[in-house]
């Protein structure tokens, strides 16, 4: 696979986890405030670290996709891309903390990505 494909698979994957916020937890609707403070309605180190996680991880897809694009290797793309749905899954907690509020499918969606996240380093870790 490509660097040109590698960044086709990110913006499907973006345009997909856009489409859930609209689609299934209504972001557009109106329902939801920005809580500046969060669900606990204060700034806290929880807070805090889910930014930190955000950009940490938005750093680590950014490094190991140029990584993977002078070396070309599949290990690399999968290691590539579990940084990268690292990142979706940051922002999903971000939005989830600060924008939706109460029960939402976020949970679900956080869940689906850790297993992603983990068959792809497996399969990073064990392709020959």
């Amino acid at each position: 696979m490509s660097s040109k494909q590698l960044v086709a698979l990110y913006l499907v994957l973006i345009i997909l986890t856009g489409a859930y916020l609209f689609a299934v937890e209504g972001i557009s609707s109106g329902r939801f405030s920005l809580d500046s403070g969060g669900r606990d309605h204060k700034i806290s180190f929880f807070d805090v670290t889910l930014f930190l996680v955000l950009i940490l991880a938005a750093g680590l897809a950014v490094i190991s996709s140029m990584a993977y694009g002078k070396k070309n290797s599949p290990r690399l793309f999968f290691v590539s891309l579990a940084f990268f749905l690292f990142t979706i899954m940051a922002c999903l907690r971000l939005v989830d903390n600060f924008l939706l509020g109460g029960y939402t499918y976020i949970g679900i969606s956080v869940s689906t990505l850790e297993f992603l996240i983990l068959l792809s380093l497996f399969y990073a870790l064990f392709r020959k």
